[in-house]
């Protein structure tokens, strides 16, 4: 095996066999730029002038439009720094901000113990075999026999069935934790309103909302990429991970289902 300081020097000898040529062109990030303040227009004139091939897709060029933001502008003045002798906290000068993060976990998690078996992993797809479960079925299955935590990360969750299971979970006492794509969250939000549940009266559930990574223009708009994982996770035993979404589908799509002994 090579050592991590050849693997790196690898990179930039021409004449090795593993060599990449490098991705990255400033081309590209100027485009961007001519796109976020000059729209489509603007991005397609450089692209000719720059003699720069098109290397966003439509949805992702849509993406950006929809999506970018200009820099925050406050209209209060700025507030004088005062030195404090207690134990006061920065949001008494930044309201919007505070110290104290979010509770990670603050449900509970299941003790880590190490593996005593050998991990099965079945491959479920969608529309399913004659003779296999569904992905959707087997996700249900799982949520059904959780006894101690539930974990979902999935960028749109809307399928009402595999909701109502996990609501089922969370009155038994069972932790669920649910992260969620910040740009599709609104769609969970509105079917848990469809259903007529109150989030916030759910005693033993947990939804968060992440964001992909933020791109920064030299303008200081910036816009943000999305989370696009889309898991599983029930008593720290078994997963379901692949392409399948929590939601009413009708395309094909692969899930494969793991599961361990503890």
């Amino acid at each position: 095996m090579a050592h991590r300081s050849q693997c790196s020097s690898a990179g930039d000898n021409r004449l090795d066999p593993n060599y990449v040529p490098p991705h990255y062109r400033e081309e590209y990030r100027l485009a961007i730029d001519a796109l976020v303040e000059d729209d489509l227009e603007g991005y397609y004139e450089f692209l000719q002038s720059a003699d720069v091939v098109n290397f966003l897709s439509r949805q992702e060029i849509e993406h950006i439009r929809c999506t970018v933001k200009v820099p925050y502008q406050s209209t209060q003045p700025d507030l004088p720094y005062v030195e404090s002798g207690g134990d006061d906290s920065s949001d008494t000068y930044w309201p919007v901000h505070s110290d104290l993060d979010a509770p990670g976990l603050d449900l509970g998690w299941p003790e880590q113990h190490s593996f005593i078996g050998p991990t099965n992993v079945t491959t479920l797809v969608n529309p399913s075999e004659p003779d296999m479960p569904s992905i959707k079925v087997q996700a249900r299955r799982l949520i059904k026999n959780a006894q101690q935590v539930i974990a979902v990360v999935m960028d749109t969750f809307t399928d009402v069935d595999i909701f109502a299971d996990i609501l089922d979970a969370a009155m038994r006492n069972v932790a669920v934790y649910i992260i969620l794509d910040e740009q599709n969250a609104h769609h969970f939000t509105s079917m848990a309103s469809n259903c007529r549940v109150n989030l916030e009266n759910i005693q033993f559930m947990r939804v968060r909302t992440v964001s992909g990574v933020t791109y920064h223009c030299r303008s200081g708009k910036t816009f943000k990429g999305q989370m696009m994982d889309r898991f599983l996770l029930t008593d720290c035993r078994a997963v379901l991970s692949g392409n399948y979404r929590n939601s009413w589908r009708w395309e094909n799509s692969v899930y494969h289902h793991l599961e361990w002994k503890v």
